[in-house]
């Protein structure tokens, strides 16, 4: 029978996004992380226009990462579970999101890593808001009244 993998004392959610994604983010020359948690766990990473914020629904006990990419009409948002199958390349199932125990949180981390480290070239060339729109990015304008 298989062990229990019991996060340590000192684990958290934010230890382990930036255990797994911080190599990636300080490679690509991102800022962070920041953690922004006020109502959810959430740790953000970001380059000039494009952000990604990692937030951990304990409720639901689901991971999700936001990715955000600064036009000039606003900015447009996606989660990364809609922005994969948004753009054809693999079904929602293959983004793991479920974070029901620690272990499943390591494996949902380490799947958005690696779908991020996939996609974030692809993010940070002229044509990222066109693929983002197109992949159903929802567009935020800044209220100007």
């Amino acid at each position: 029978m298989a062990r229990r993998v019991r996060p340590k004392r000192h684990d958290s959610f934010e230890s382990e996004v930036h255990r797994q994604f911080g190599p990636l983010a300080a490679q690509w020359g991102l800022e962070g992380p920041i953690d922004d948690g006020v109502v959810l766990a959430t740790v953000s990473y970001h380059l000039d226009r494009l952000s990604y914020t990692w937030m951990l629904d304990d409720e639901d006990r689901e991971l999700s990462v936001r990715v955000a990419l600064v036009v000039a009409e606003g900015q447009l948002t996606i989660a990364l579970d809609d922005l994969v199958p948004g753009l054809g390349l693999a079904p929602r199932q293959q983004v793991r999101s479920s974070a029901r125990t620690w272990h499943g949180l390591q494996q949902a981390i380490d799947s958005h890593t690696q779908w991020l480290e996939r996609l974030h070239p692809q993010l940070t060339t002229p044509e990222a808001s066109h693929d983002l729109e197109r992949a159903g990015a929802r567009l935020f304008a800044p209220d100007l009244d």
